[in-house]
């Protein structure tokens, strides 16, 4: 009863500030939104051409098989890719051998060294180009000994084909198909819609810290103490009020932006209610937190100051990825919303639940943390 009682206080409370609630979760985040996002839609473009992959090629086997696997990084599509030198960031060694072990269908491995770490992706697509490559020669020669009866002229013409579609094809095809997986950036405003949101947290957390205190000052807290009931329900009801409170306001906020279609537009809606649960119960954990141990003036100068430090290193005023000083990009990993932020930036990236398990884990088992150490700290000593 005590329960479903809280509930419709909570509802009853939000309907008579409907108002209030759409400006401060609504409409001012979508205006600062639209606003920051605007002036930083450049940083957040995608870019429209790739930097050249630089590539030593060594060639120990001096073979034609040899020459044709270097000219396939001059074939057409492939060339503006990959630019041959002998300072190249990756080195690919051709061994001796290798077109012997071609012919009587051996294995063969083609080295790839890197200089120094460059990239990932770039690492990625050359071995992918190496190894379909490779497959693709060894199934055309494989079907050449078994055509070997075929007339001489039947064979030319055939060793050819098979030779232009391995180049045109086979290579080109791996290769785009890899690069367009890599492709998907987030806009600026789909970045200002996810850093927005850890500076909206702390707007939760003071709304929840300061209704609390808001009754304490009325008297509806000395109220509801002097009834039967324990400190340690009536601080779970003051959570539970937290918690639906924060779960819906985070409702509105993204709500709003996918409406508006600014961002979370595709995105499945069990990953979003599965971030917005895990936000709840870091707002309601922290502000329950607070309440336990610090008074009204303490919770503000605290949240306040976490406000600060996100909005200046959370990357939603300041683009992060234009920053070159070595001390701002550290402080960065610091700020106190990034793991709600990249949760929402790999739920818009990815769409699976699989990308944010990991920050959602993180949320709960800092919401338990939390928890414990408040609700300890009630049954000890608290409101006396």
């Amino acid at each position: 009863m005590r329960i479903k009682a809280t509930i419709k206080v909570t509802f009853k409370a939000m309907r008579a500030q409907w108002k209030q609630l759409l400006l401060v979760y609504a409409i001012f985040p979508l205006l600062l939104s639209l606003v920051m996002g605007y002036f930083q839609k450049d940083t957040f473009r995608p870019e429209v051409s790739l930097d050249k992959i630089n590539l030593t090629i060594v060639d120990e086997d001096k073979s034609k098989s040899s020459q044709g696997f270097k000219e396939l990084f001059q074939a057409e599509g492939i060339k503006d890719l990959f630019n041959i030198s002998e300072k190249g960031d990756y080195v690919i060694t051709i061994p001796k051998g290798y077109e012997d072990n071609l012919i009587n269908l051996k294995d063969m491995d083609i080295k790839v060294d890197e200089k120094k770490r460059v990239s990932r992706t770039n690492e990625a697509i050359v071995r992918i180009i190496i190894n379909q490559y490779g497959e693709s020669l060894t199934e055309s020669l494989i079907i050449s000994n078994k055509i070997n009866e075929m007339t001489l002229k039947d064979k030319e013409k055939l060793f050819n084909e098979v030779t232009n579609s391995i180049n045109s094809l086979g290579a080109k095809s791996a290769l785009k198909t890899n690069i367009i997986q890599g492709e998907r950036t987030l806009s600026s405003f789909e970045n200002q819609a996810a850093s927005m949101m850890s500076y909206m947290l702390f707007m939760m957390i003071m709304g929840c810290v300061g209704g609390y205190h808001l009754d304490k000052e009325n008297g509806s807290f000395k109220r509801l103490m002097s009834t039967p009931i324990t400190k340690e329900t009536f601080f779970n009801l003051d959570l539970l009020i937290f918690f639906l409170s924060s779960f819906i306001y985070g409702l509105i906020y993204v709500a709003t932006f996918r409406i508006a279609g600014l961002a979370f537009k595709g995105t499945n809606p069990m990953n979003i209610i599965a971030i917005l649960a895990a936000q709840s119960l870091l707002v309601t954990s922290l502000a329950g937190l607070m309440i336990a141990f610090l008074g009204k003036q303490n919770s503000n100068i605290i949240i306040i100051l976490s406000m600060y430090f996100e909005i200046i290193f959370g990357g939603a005023f300041i683009p992060i990825k234009d920053i070159t000083n070595k001390v701002f990009a550290l402080l960065t990993r610091f700020a106190p919303g990034n793991v709600l932020t990249q949760a929402y930036k790999n739920c818009i990236l990815f769409n699976s639940f699989q990308s944010i398990i990991k920050y959602l884990s993180i949320m709960i088992l800092i919401s338990i943390g939390a928890y414990a150490i408040s609700i300890l700290k009630v049954k000890i000593k608290w409101e006396e």
